[in-house]
């Protein structure tokens, strides 16, 4: 049965004719790596084909430097994949569209670190639709692999977006 993250991220991208999905994160603090975790499983799943229509960056923690490159890609929809905090069970998943007015403004949703300055710019420099996929980490401890939970979580979300772009050509 597909949660409603899944069905949410199935309808926004439908359709979508560029696609970036920008993993962040640090790989040496645990479950904060798990953005780079979803762009390596994407970037290993997806195959030629769906790699036109798909562009995947790895930002680690310097988001801000992608900007100029995302631009240059003019892609229709971005997703950012993140381990952020929301006081919810490790592995939750949120999915939430982000635009120039809410990226900072809404009660109880206060994006951490520079997260919620570069979507403000990246909206304001893009007309993509923008995206920002949430996992909760369970260890943000430096030295730590990822956790289980996360991990699982981190497959979930490479193979809801596999998913939604065939793998060849429609016919005709």
């Amino acid at each position: 049965m597909k949660e409603r993250w899944q069905d949410l991220l199935q309808a926004e991208l439908k359709g979508a004719k560029k696609l970036v999905i920008l993993g962040t994160g640090n790989a040496l603090k645990g479950d904060d790596a798990i953005g780079l975790l979803v762009a390596s499983l994407l970037d290993s799943h997806l195959n030629r084909y769906q790699k036109k229509k798909v562009k995947i960056l790895r930002a680690y923690e310097m988001i801000e430097l992608y900007l100029k490159k995302i631009k240059r890609i003019k892609p229709t929809h971005i997703i950012i994949v993140d381990a952020i905090n929301m006081k919810t069970r490790p592995g939750t998943i949120r999915v939430r569209r982000i635009n120039s007015i809410n990226v900072n403004n809404q009660p109880g949703k206060q994006l951490v670190d520079g997260v919620g300055d570069f979507l403000e710019k990246l909206a304001s420099v893009s007309s993509a639709k923008i995206y920002l996929v949430s996992i909760q980490p369970e260890n943000l401890e430096f030295g730590h692999p990822i956790t289980q939970k996360t991990r699982l979580s981190a497959r979930k979300i490479a193979d809801s977006i596999n998913q939604i772009f065939p793998r060849k050509p429609c016919p005709g």
